[in-house]
């Protein structure tokens, strides 16, 4: 059931508290309070309807939008990579884990799942999304593309457990995004990369040197 009115009304009367302090110390008082915002619509599903998405993307974009939190100097991405994550929150449980993801122009990834409910909320730079549809046909399954959305700042998209997107980054310049899903990266052990032409799905690899 998603939380109430007044319930989220009151986390969003927070909105100040907490903010004073070092970048670092603003920043993750933002993050947590975002946090608490989308565990109140969410009460713990992990399959969440259309209506909730839609607050999960506004409250992620609030977070986005708050500028002087994200400073590119504090999000770096090494030179022999195209990308870097760095985590920003995750219950012990592996619940509700929230990245900030630098990327470089040119970086993509092909279509994948995610197993969990997700949102992407840009902060800077542009970061085109395929978005893909698996479809059941005889004698193999397709993906059939549905749309493709440039995320930039002030631009957020949700997906669920099953939905397929592929990413590239556009360019000219670096991208940050923040990711939030319903599980952390250590925990989807079941994603798939999809291949366009046969609809076949492999494994996708294990996320690693996250920050």
């Amino acid at each position: 059931m998603m939380a109430s009115v007044e319930a989220i009304h009151d986390l969003s009367s927070r909105r100040s508290d907490g903010l004073s302090g070092t970048p670092s110390l603003r920043r993750a008082a933002a993050v947590q309070r975002t946090i608490e915002q989308v565990k109140a619509l969410v009460s713990g599903h992990q399959h969440i309807g259309i209506a909730t998405s839609q607050g999960i993307c506004d409250l992620m974009g609030q977070l986005a939008a708050d500028l002087p939190l994200w400073e590119s100097d504090d999000f770096p991405v090494p030179e022999d990579k195209l990308w870097q994550a760095y985590q920003l929150h995750e219950e012990p449980d592996g619940s509700y884990a929230m990245y900030a993801v630098a990327m470089k122009p040119g970086h993509q990834q092909p279509p994948h799942n995610h197993t969990t409910w997700a949102a992407i909320a840009g902060v800077r730079g542009r970061e085109q999304n395929r978005l893909y549809v698996r479809e059941p046909a005889q004698p193999h399954a397709r993906v059939r593309h549905l749309i493709d959305i440039t995320v930039d700042h002030g631009r957020v998209i949700a997906m669920g457990p099953d939905d397929v997107h592929s990413i590239e980054v556009l360019g000219p310049d670096e991208a940050l995004h923040l990711h939030l899903y319903g599980k952390g990266f250590a925990h989807l052990n079941d994603r798939r990369i999809f291949d366009l032409e046969s609809g076949e799905g492999r494994p996708f690899p294990t996320i690693q040197g996250i920050k």
